[in-house]
Order: structure tokens, then sequence, then C-alpha cells
């Protein structure tokens, strides 16, 4: 009878403490706060003066996935919920095992933090390495403009940090200077990548429609379409995502997803003049080549080349783009 007495107690406490971590917030404005505070190392915004957990660690993951279990309980309109079912989807797919994002500078984020840890970024750095060598043994592999981003990313520390860092900095140098990345550049190159690739095509056209269709209905329009002169706003980062730059000015933080910097794109985007729709509807079916098409990168920047006449120089950098933010473009579908 004890045994039973004890047994009730420890399952009432484990039934609380689940309910208390999966408890929801009361409002968007905190799910969304609780969200900044996890992804702050992947922020483009000013640091906040402690990292809640490093990127895509288990405490991460955990943390994650509980704010946005905890988002479900708050009043949302349609556009947020589009976005939390997104996010939720895509915990599906293989992100966790590329720990450090291409696109944002981590190290230089961790090391503005008041609490920062020598020992904690070298533990982080360990587990990109360990997490790149699991998803080899998985078939998950960089493509070569990712291995590049990153491999640059590592080298420009080398020699500039303590020792602690220093060692793990060099050990994963070593690591990635021997890595054979995927010969596929888009994410059909991945194991699940044709779905991941669909939800994304999903969430940012607002509809459900198979890439073979989209590309059908793109390239129809393009041949009635002349092209127009447009400003190609291209720099030396790929922080944001280019269709950033054609989001309106004053913007309010509606949004959940650290890529958009917290933006929600379905009213954030501004009206395109007929030169900047000509150029997405480019970028869309160069964005179908790579990611469902198998494009390589020639192909791809002899379309971008043809199409708008940029040159090389500037279609490597839209090349990058595309495959850094797979279906963007597909904000501008409409």
């Amino acid at each position: 009878m004890l045994r039973q007495i004890v047994l009730l107690v420890v399952a009432s406490v484990m039934l609380i403490a689940c309910s208390e971590q999966t408890s929801g917030f009361k409002t968007f404005s905190e799910g969304q706060q609780a969200l900044q505070t996890i992804n702050n190392l992947l922020s483009t915004q000013e640091q906040q003066s402690e990292a809640a957990s490093w990127p895509f660690s288990e405490s991460y993951l955990q943390a994650r996935h509980q704010a946005y279990q905890g988002l479900k309980a708050t009043k949302l309109d349609v556009s947020q919920q589009a976005q939390l079912n997104y996010l939720i989807i895509a915990e599906r797919y293989p992100e966790r095992y590329f720990v450090w994002p291409v696109q944002r500078d981590v190290i230089s984020q961790a090391r503005s933090l008041d609490d920062y840890s020598e020992n904690a970024l070298a533990n982080w750095l360990e587990l990109v390495e360990t997490q790149l060598i699991a998803a080899e043994q998985s078939n998950l592999k960089l493509n070569k403009i990712e291995l590049t981003l990153l491999h640059n990313m590592v080298k420009s520390y080398l020699d500039n940090s303590d020792d602690s860092v220093q060692a793990a900095l060099n050990k994963l140098n070593q690591y990635l200077t021997q890595y054979k990345p995927r010969t596929k550049l888009g994410l059909v190159g991945l194991a699940n990548g044709k779905d991941w690739y669909q939800s994304k095509l999903n969430y940012f056209s607002g509809e459900t429609k198979p890439p073979l269709n989209w590309l059908s209905e793109i390239q129809a329009s393009l041949k009635q379409s002349q092209s127009a002169d447009f400003v190609l706003p291209v720099s030396d980062s790929h922080a944001k995502p280019l269709v950033m730059n054609y989001f309106v000015e004053n913007h309010q933080h509606t949004g959940l997803d650290w890529q958009l910097d917290y933006l929600d794109p379905l009213k954030s985007k501004r009206k395109l003049t007929q030169g900047e729709q000509y150029f997405w509807q480019v970028m869309m079916e160069t964005d179908l080549g790579i990611h469902y098409h198998t494009w390589s990168e020639q192909q791809a920047r002899v379309n971008l080349m043809k199409r708008l006449g940029v040159d090389q120089q500037q279609a490597d950098w839209l090349i990058e783009d595309i495959v850094l933010y797979p279906a963007m473009s597909f904000i501008f579908i409409n």
C-alpha cells in the first residue's frame, strides 16, 4: 500500500512538472519574447546580456519546443497561426544537425554577452563538429556553398581566440578541411529534403501546390513578361535574406522566425514595381531549379545572368541567398 502511495505521489509530481513545462503564454508577445531570448545568439538585433541556450543544443531544442507548444494557448491571427504551424513542422527535419547556421556569426554574438564563457563556446564548437559527424552517418551533409561559408567563418577566428576556444576551432577547422560536401546544392540533396522544401513552399507562398505546378506557372508568366529595370541591393553579407530589402519601412515585429528578424512576411512585404516583380519571378524559377530540380551552380548562374543581365559575381551572391533561404522568394508570389 505504501509503495502504491509513493508511486502515486511521484506520478503526480511528474504530471505537474510536465504541465508547468508546457504551460501556455498569456499573450503572443510573451511567446515571441521567449523565442527571441532562446534564439538570441542567432539574432542580428542588440544582444541581451545573457545567453539562454546555445543554438541547437539539447537545452535549446527543448526550450524552443516548449515555446512553440506554449504559443498554441495564445490568441493568434491567421498569419501567426501559419507561422507557428510552419515552425512546428520544421522540427521534424534535419536542421538540428547543422548546429551553426552559416548566415549568422555566432562567435561574435557570444563574445558580446556579459556572461560570455570560453568553455561554453568551446563546448558548443565541439557540438557543431559532433552533430556534423552524426549527420554524415545519416547521409545528411552540407553543400559546397554552406561548407565554404562555415569554413571561412571558422578560419576568421583562428589565432584570435582563447586557448580552449582555439583548440576547439583548430579541431573543427581540421574536420572541415577534409569534409566532402554533398553534390546537390538544394534541399533535394538531403534525406526528406523534398518534403522539407514543400513545407517551405506551402508557408511562404500561402498555397499548397507541387513544385512542378509552380514552375509551369512561373515560366509561363516569364514568357509574357518583359525584363524591366530594377536595383539589385546585394551586399557582402547574408545575415538577412534578400527578401527583407523589399519589406516596408517601420514594420512591426509580429513574427516568430529568427531568420526574418521576427517580422511577419505577409504583413511586412511591400508592393513591388514591375521590374521587381520580374526579378522575383526569376528568383522563384531559380529557387525551384536549385532546391527541387537539382540544378548545379553553373545552371543557376547561367539562368540568372541570362534572365536578369547580372554579372557573375552578382549571380553567385543571389545563388547563395537562394541556397541559404529556400523558398523565401515565394513571399512575393502574389
